[in-house]
């Protein structure tokens, strides 16, 4: 296979460079400063966190940095897998690896021109999918990368399946040509690689058989049917997200509540199916399908750990269960807030207010919920985390005072925590400004919420 990758580069300083050094530990002994720029460790170049792990396994490293326009080399012992005690400004050093796909129901394509840069770079880059959970479709990799997976054991992966009919994939994918996904999934199996697959379900597309078939040729991948340690160990499906700007994009139909419907009872056939033959329900909606089809969401038993919760499986089953938790407990209401209000999408509304309920009954407080419209995006668009703040702003000014004193903000709202901003560049700050009332960013689970209004 020819190496087609696309890479972002970034400027040297940008990379390797040391952001911190933790008192006591090898490295801060051999006196490594902050803005040492990493070379190599034991001679190898190291292009990311996950070289740096690899190569500092060892009893014995030695580093190389760049300080200044001096080289300085250190000699470090240490115990086997002892941290040097380094922090880098990035997880990596070299690049990031740019997904070269046109799918058909991407979500980069669907937004507006004029927000910042980095929202439109799609990244592909197996590196992120082993450290971060990102989903990777393995066709914007090089020969060298698959055999960098397999020798330094990158696993789990999260992989973006979609379809196993190469044709059928290749034509979501964007690509001119089939793109057989079954061959390169049974290479990192056999090479002890787990994967965590997901299907982004587009109705007329991917449904029906041909999800079916999906399904199954993932299943032949799960290690109770290859009696091996590496293998297909889920597949999370996922509905398509549709925005209003898809000029000149392929037709694409939403996941309604019918369709939904239908979905969980045939899935539920096939994960009764999957206990009795491999001992795993193996796949798994997310939670959007189980609100538009109005159906009970399962518990947490059946989600196995929830292994794709980043991909949205699971979240309102932990949401539900922490709300129950919450609720047997006692609060002094001396300490809580005397109004407040909880921002949400619409998706998740009847959830949140029920919680808002609880909350407003334990402190003695009145919590009300602002049930956010994404006008942003509009389409099908309906979730908590792609909410924009002056959609927040609009809704929250036009509660007026049952507005209350303090608004609460779930932190998957914010597309760059480090900055507080909202997906359209809105700052904390200036939101604050424009509503004019205290702006508290909590975890998205009902516990860190009650601590933000109960104390």
């Amino acid at each position: 296979m020819a190496d087609e990758r696309v890479v972002v580069q970034r400027p040297r300083v940008e990379r390797a460079m040391v952001l911190g050094v933790r008192p006591g530990t090898v490295a801060h002994e051999a006196s490594v400063r902050v803005g040492d720029i990493l070379l190599t460790i034991n001679g190898f170049p190291v292009l990311d966190i996950v070289d740096y792990q690899f190569h500092t396994a060892g009893e014995h490293v030695e580093i190389e940095v760049l300080r200044g326009s001096e080289t300085i080399t250190f000699v470090l012992a240490k115990g086997y897998d002892e941290d040097l005690g380094l922090e880098f400004a990035d997880d990596l050093f070299d690049r990031v690896h740019i997904c070269k796909n046109k799918c058909v129901f991407c979500f980069l394509y669907q937004q507006p021109k004029g927000l910042r840069s980095s929202l439109y770079i799609k990244d592909d880059d197996y590196r992120l999918s082993f450290l971060h959970g990102n989903y990777l479709t393995l066709t914007n990799m090089g020969e060298a990368d698959f055999a960098r997976i397999i020798d330094q054991k990158l696993s789990p992966l999260f992989v973006s399946v979609h379809a196993t009919d190469p044709d059928l994939r290749g034509r979501m994918l964007g690509r001119k040509q089939a793109e057989p996904i079954i061959p390169r999934l049974t290479e990192l199996v056999e090479a002890r690689i787990q994967v965590h697959a997901q299907v982004v379900l587009c109705p007329g597309y991917n449904d029906g058989l041909a999800l079916a078939r999906t399904i199954k040729d993932l299943a032949e991948l799960h290690p109770q049917n290859r009696d091996t340690y590496g293998g297909v160990l889920s597949v999370a499906i996922v509905p398509v997200g549709l925005t209003q700007f898809r000029d000149r994009l392929a037709a694409l139909t939403s996941c309604s509540g019918p369709f939904c419907a239908d979905l969980v009872s045939q899935v539920s056939q096939w994960q009764e199916t999957f206990r009795e033959t491999i001992g795993t329900n193996f796949v798994f909606l997310s939670d959007e399908i189980y609100l538009n089809a109005n159906v009970q969401t399962p518990p947490a038993k059946h989600y196995e750990g929830f292994p794709q919760i980043e991909d949205g499986v699971g979240l309102v089953r932990q949401f539900i269960d922490d709300h129950a938790t919450l609720a047997k407990r006692r609060f002094d209401a001396r300490n809580a807030a005397r109004s407040a209000t909880l921002v949400t999408g619409e998706l998740a509304s009847p959830l949140v207010t029920e919680f808002a309920g609880t909350l407003s009954r334990l402190g003695g407080c009145r919590v009300n919920v602002a049930t956010v419209h994404n006008s942003f995006f509009e389409g099908n668009i309906s979730v908590a985390g792609l909410l924009t703040g002056r959609d927040i702003a609009s809704n929250i000014k036009a509660m007026g005072s049952d507005a209350g004193e303090r608004v609460i903000v779930p932190s998957i709202m914010l597309r760059d925590p480090d900055r507080d901003v909202f997906l359209d560049d809105m700052s904390i700050g200036q939101l604050e400004a424009g509503i004019e009332r205290e702006i508290v960013v909590v975890d998205r689970m009902p516990r860190a919420a009650a601590r933000a209004i109960l104390g």
